[in-house]
């Protein structure tokens, strides 16, 4: 019996030196496994590119997203890890793009191919800044289509710029067409609601773009162009209130200053004037390049110094008539069209009691808003017809002449989607290229261009 439990004692004590063994086996395997899975991944990490890669890869979601100065970030950071790398360049190139810097985004494109970044992706991105500029070869309308049957690459990029470009030479139909197939091919994502409010709102369709806005936004609630142009659309029919909220929303990064310019008109309209006025004053501290690339961060390309007008208007309106004619010629400098200043400016120089100069800033702001009222029943005359080109060319001359140049260009412009070798058109257009104060080489060369349609 002794012996018995001996051998059971014996065998117990060899189970659990086993048993022990086996663990510190395994124990030891562990890190072993652990280190060569941590290997892999580094290498694997590495391959793909590092930090360098990684960093590129979020600024190319951040591009696809439009959230542009999120993709700046991350190709800062690229940048200080590496000055060497090719598909920083050209997702920078891309970003520039979406921006409307063309001359940036050429010059980053040249530095991509110079360090050997693939010429297709190069071609394809210049061919996509062409098209949203609305300059359509038959080649390069064949070419984008080819990129959507395709789906070649992002295929909501190319409908983006497909669609800025149709809507630049007035082919809206078209445009809307593209941006609905997006929406049914793309349902997560918010930008072909955007597009199609911005083509109801210059349709002059508030309520429709109010409601296309309210929908992208659902999508993507960081969606700031979105948030940004309904506050803008909203304000227009005078809700100050709600329009301030989501101005505030868009008080961040790269849309800062255009949105505190956007609550400062909000807070004028409230009553609360020093409110608006500290904030314009704020703005006005930071540099108009500054402001004015603000606003194109949120497809704004007003032809009017918003933030110097304003403060001109609170200047009069609180009888500090030397401050406010400081801010109103300022602002008359960069945008002499601006009626709502010009009228301000008018009432700020009778207060210093200069009459004669006031009146006639008085007659320009009258003779503007006359001429502009035509507009109203030229609009009711194309939404019946389209077609009548002699409205889009009154409309076009109407305010390229005292409203905006850029507005009134695109009026004329349009006029050639329905007929292109329209003399009277082209010989307006001509007339503008040639006749600015300080034509550059491209505005000459537009002018030789129309007047090549000009009957002798």
């Amino acid at each position: 019996m002794a012996r018995l439990n001996q051998k059971v004692a014996r065998t117990k004590s060899s189970k659990r030196s086993l048993e022990q063994g086996n663990g510190k086996k395994a124990y030891f395997g562990r890190p072993v496994t652990l280190s060569l899975v941590l290997v892999c991944l580094l290498i694997a990490f590495l391959w793909s590119g590092g930090i360098v890669g990684f960093t590129n890869s979020m600024a190319k979601n951040a591009i696809a997203s439009k959230k542009l100065d999120s993709a700046d970030g991350w190709l800062a950071t690229a940048r200080r890890l590496s000055s060497s790398n090719a598909e920083t360049d050209f997702l920078q190139a891309k970003s520039e793009r979406q921006r409307g810097n063309l001359d940036k985004m050429a010059n980053l494109l040249k530095a991509a191919y110079n360090k050997g970044f693939d010429p297709s992706k190069l071609e394809r991105e210049q061919t996509l800044a062409f098209a949203s500029l609305g300059r359509f070869s038959v080649d390069m309308e064949e070419q984008m289509n080819d990129w959507l049957d395709s789906r070649e690459g992002d295929f909501g990029e190319v409908v983006d710029a497909y669609t800025n470009g149709l809507t630049t030479i007035s082919r809206f139909d078209h445009a809307l067409e593209l941006l609905k197939w997006w929406e049914q091919n793309a349902p997560w994502d918010p930008v072909p609601h955007y597009r199609i409010g911005r083509i109801n709102e210059h349709m002059y369709q508030a309520s429709e773009a109010e409601s296309q806005y309210r929908k992208a936004i659902a999508k993507d609630p960081n969606f700031h162009k979105a948030t940004y142009n309904l506050a803008r659309v909203i304000l227009d029919q005078r809700r100050p209130d709600e329009a301030l909220k989501l101005f505030q929303i868009c008080n961040v990064g790269d849309t800062a200053l255009a949105a505190k310019t956007g609550m400062a008109r909000c807070y004028k309209a409230l009553g609360e004037t020093e409110t608006a006025r500290s904030l314009l004053i704020e703005v006005l501290n930071s540099s108009f390049e500054s402001l004015i690339q603000s606003q194109n961060a949120v497809d704004e390309f007003p032809e009017r110094f918003v933030a110097a007008s304003e403060l001109g208007s609170i200047e009069t309106e609180l009888g500090n008539f030397p401050e406010a004619r400081k801010y109103l010629e300022s602002a008359l400098k960069v945008h002499p069209l601006d009626s709502t200043g010009r009228y301000s400016y008018a009432v700020a120089l009778r207060g210093l009691g200069l009459q004669k100069e006031a009146e006639e800033n008085f007659e320009i702001t009258r003779t503007a808003r006359s001429a502009l009222d035509q507009v109203t029943g030229l609009m009711e005359t194309l939404r019946r017809n389209p077609q009548d080109t002699k409205s889009r060319i009154m409309i076009g001359k109407i305010v390229l002449e005292h409203e905006s140049e850029r507005a009134g260009v695109f009026w004329l412009q349009s006029v050639f989607s329905y007929d292109p070798k329209n003399s009277e058109a082209h010989l307006t257009l001509a007339d503008y290229y040639q006749g600015k104060k300080d034509p550059s080489p491209e505005d000459l060369k537009l002018a030789a261009y129309h007047r090549s349609f000009v009957k002798k």
